[in-house]
């Protein structure tokens, strides 16, 4: 399920009209609301309640997917973390949104349904990878998704997880960013929204989503069309 083009709520909050501020924040919480019940993640009121209260993590002015704090820790983006890296080459001019994340499960229930013990050390292990919509026009843009599991010896221990997205046209890469944030055991969902540059090259895009965590990687990949 695509995520949600940025809004800027902002702006319709300065000019005074809120019953239209309003009517973007619902709509862009049942959008985000669809894409985590379709991940498996939280549930809706709590992502409207977030909204609700904090209308600038709708972000707009180009800057890419909501992001925001829930009480819970459940969902969050790269105010929590440091996001790295950019777009070259068929990408440059295009613009790399913020992360919205999620942590679906705890550590145990990761676990459990991983098989896990602690005798295995870190184990980071990817459940899903998406682009989606997969098919674009240039100029719009393509949320790439990330879905995984991270656990650790020790289920009250936090660790330094690189969330990392590269995309490659023609063999060569284009963009390349990581995100890295200290995360509990658990499984995560990921979602950063790339705006592709108006003149962006047409044909296929691949996608290769890796996370790495205490010295243990691992990598899936997809991919999306652009067309003109």
């Amino acid at each position: 399920m695509a995520l949600f083009k940025a809004i800027d709520l902002d702006l319709y909050l300065q000019k005074g009209d809120s019953q239209m501020a309003r009517y973007l924040q619902q709509g862009i919480a049942l959008l985000l609301c669809l894409f985590l019940i379709a991940g498996g993640t939280l549930g809706c009121v709590a992502i409207e309640e977030q909204i609700k209260a904090h209308p600038q993590t709708a972000i707009g002015a180009g800057a890419g997917a909501a992001v925001g704090l829930l009480t819970g820790g459940l969902i969050f983006g790269n105010a929590t973390g440091t996001l790295l890296g950019g777009l070259v080459g068929a990408l440059a001019g295009g613009v790399i949104g913020n992360v919205v994340e999620a942590r679906s499960r705890d550590q145990t229930s990761t676990a459990q349904q991983h098989g896990y013990s602690s005798a295995q050390g870190t184990m980071v292990r990817i459940e899903a990878v998406e682009a989606h919509p997969a098919q674009v026009r240039a100029g719009e843009t393509v949320n790439l998704n990330l879905r995984y599991a991270v656990l650790t010896p020790n289920p009250q221990q936090t660790i330094l997880v690189s969330e990392r997205r590269q995309v490659f046209v023609n063999g060569s890469v284009v963009g390349d960013t990581t995100l890295q944030a200290q995360r509990p055991g658990g499984t995560w969902t990921s979602s950063q929204p790339l705006t592709l540059p108006g003149n962006a090259a047409s044909g296929g895009y691949r996608v290769v989503m890796s996370v790495k965590a205490e010295g243990t990687e691992a990598s899936q990949q997809t991919a999306f069309t652009v067309s003109r």
